[in-house]
């Protein structure tokens, strides 16, 4: 039998403080990911002719091309149209719904960069010289570049898409990762102004998907639900351009991390099968959030460290409101066995990966 689901309503205090905690969460995650926007430009320049504007690589020119495609206002607008016809030519209420909440996160994801772009004023990367970045606010066209209005746009819908046909919403969040990808590949924005217009289209599309009178609940879920991603993508970065080092922390860390990701590991897979030994406080989240941790300690930074503790404080507090699962009792099923099998080979899959990338694009 299982306990009752609570929803985010039941503890108020637990709501704010998991927002507050995964707000500074992604807060460090910009920070952190700012450092290598120029980096990160010069090297995509180095594919480019002198202008950047052409990529001399076929595959590159091929996959921006489709992202910008993909990302442009009209290709949305004309998906949007699509699930409306289908859904009122079928009388499919689930269809409507998509098309119109699509239309709605769009809009308002568009609305709100355009604002951004032109209040911000950063310069796209073509202007940018001797790795200097300024802002002018309220300029011409070239000063528009934070956030990406095609990421936002992207996610906006994709977020709506995803709520509505949750069996492919990886598919989906996949192609709007591709098309914010695009945009810094074809040299039109930074890595931090295609994150900030995910997190922007994120928020639009969670709040175009609920009621508005619950906006604000609304855009807490989207700010927690997308944080443990922008503090991954911030690990996976940090991890593929540091290498190896003997100066502290890294070590400390390195090897800290790896036993607390295997203490999570075994946690995990004692909670699932429900041993008759399995402690009290022991639980599901509390097991996850020791092998996040773990893993983000495996970068072998502080700053890292800090910001994925923060992801699994907020992971535990939803725990402890019962906001992230039931407990559930009786006897483990071959299903619930193989996909904790599969947990557990993936987290050690990641780990390895943690090994093999590491410091395999210096910058």
């Amino acid at each position: 039998m299982a306990l009752p689901r609570f929803t985010i309503y039941d503890s108020r205090f637990t709501s704010v403080a998991a927002v507050f905690l995964s707000v500074c969460a992604l807060t460090l995650a910009f920070v952190g990911l700012f450092e290598w926007d120029v980096p990160l430009t010069r090297f995509v320049r180095s594919l480019n002719d002198l202008h950047m504007d052409r990529l001399t690589n076929p595959w590159l020119a091929q996959l921006s091309n489709i992202g910008d495609r993909l990302g442009k206002g009209e290709s949305l607008v004309v998906l949007s149209l699509a699930l409306l016809a289908v859904g009122y030519g079928l009388k499919h209420p689930q269809w409507k719904d998509a098309g119109w909440q699509s239309l709605i996160a769009h809009g308002l994801a568009a609305l709100s960069a355009n604002i951004l772009k032109h209040a911000i004023g950063r310069p796209r990367p073509k202007f940018m010289h001797a790795g200097n970045i300024e802002l002018s606010p309220v300029s011409g066209s070239g000063w528009d570049s934070f956030p990406s209005g095609h990421a936002a746009a992207a996610f906006a819908v994709a977020t709506v898409l995803a709520a509505k046909f949750p069996r492919v919403r990886w598919p989906l969040l996949a192609v709007a990762v591709a098309i914010a990808a695009s945009r810094i590949i074809r040299g039109s924005h930074y890595l931090t102004d295609v994150a900030g217009g995910a997190a922007l289209g994120c928020i639009m599309g969670m709040m175009a998907v609920h009621p508005w009178r619950d906006w604000y609940a609304s855009a807490g879920v989207a700010i927690r639900r997308m944080t443990p991603f922008f503090v991954a993508t911030l690990a996976l970065v940090w991890t593929i351009v540091h290498l190896p080092s003997e100066v502290w922390p890294f070590q400390p860390l390195l090897w800290s991390g790896l036993v607390l990701t295997l203490v999570g590991l075994v946690g995990h897979v004692v909670w699932t099968m429900r041993s008759s030994w399995r402690p009290d406080w022991l639980s599901g989240s509390l097991a996850r959030g020791l092998v996040g941790l773990g893993l983000g300690m495996t970068a072998g930074s502080l700053f890292v460290t800090t910001a994925v503790l923060l992801v699994c404080v907020t992971h535990w507090l939803e725990g402890f409101t019962g906001q992230v699962e039931p407990v559930a009792e009786g006897p483990v099923g071959l299903g619930a066995a193989m996909a904790e099998g599969l947990f557990v080979a993936a987290m050690l899959l990641v780990l390895g990966a943690s090994y093999v990338l590491r410091g395999i694009v210096p910058m």
